[in-house]
């Protein structure tokens, strides 16, 4: 009853969980991005996630809202300005109602915008809640990493990577398509420290030879049981 009092919608019922393992939600090649913007949320929230299911642990929103307010706490600090929480609703008030999973979203995608991120990379709500778009989702969390990165901010080794070689993430995957024949002795560098970020990471070492789908049945084998923070039994 109080929720009509309040004119807000229904609930609905909640999206289905789990969710898509992570090598069938995005193309291969980013699978290494996911599993260090992982480590990286962790480092920034202290958030537990089990990496296979990236996308299960974000889409109610609520990490990427703890990942909003401790970004904008230290930009205030350095910037010697006042901090100004921004709310949202914690997971365990979330209960079922999709309504304030997306309100957390929402909230987190405003304040992407209003803190600077390239919005041509950004998400719109249902790109994440109902997995219309989990590309776009990722593109959205790698704006954030790499605006913090301009901020001199703490920042994932994907985008020091990026900003180590002035190229994109994309351009650098790019490289693993071409032959290393065809390659300068410095791209063929570029391929070696992304075989190491993948090392790092947990993904294992790869072949610099060959293109990155090869690596599909070994990243799936090393994503199984790969939690980044404690692992957690049955969700809890």
């Amino acid at each position: 009853m109080s929720q009509n009092l309040l004119g807000l919608p229904p609930p609905k019922p909640p999206i289905e969980d789990p969710g898509p393992h992570l090598l069938d939600s995005v193309d291969i090649k980013y699978a290494p991005l996911c599993v260090d913007l992982a480590h990286w949320l962790h480092e920034y929230t202290n958030c537990n996630i089990e990496v296979s299911q990236f996308w299960t642990a974000l889409q109610n929103g609520c990490i990427l809202c703890e990942l909003m307010n401790n970004a904008q706490k230290k930009h205030s600090y350095n910037q010697k300005e006042i901090y100004k929480y921004i709310g949202y609703t914690l997971q365990q008030d979330l209960g079922d109602q999709l309504f304030y999973v997306r309100l957390n979203v929402e909230t987190f995608v405003r304040w992407c915008k209003n803190f600077g991120c390239d919005t041509s990379l950004l998400c719109e709500v249902g790109d994440l809640v109902e997995r219309k778009d989990l590309e776009r989702s990722l593109s959205c969390i790698h704006a954030v990493a790499r605006r913090l990165a301009e901020l001199k901010l703490s920042y994932p080794k994907s985008v020091r990577l990026e900003v180590k070689y002035h190229m994109s993430y994309n351009q650098i995957i790019e490289l693993f398509n071409e032959e290393n024949t065809n390659l300068t002795p410095y791209q063929i560098g570029i391929k070696e420290s992304f075989s190491e970020l993948c090392e790092i990471i947990g993904l294992g070492k790869i072949d610099i030879t060959k293109p990155l789908e090869a690596n599909r049945d070994q990243w799936r084998n090393n994503l199984e049981g790969m939690w980044v923070g404690q692992r957690l039994e049955n969700g809890e």
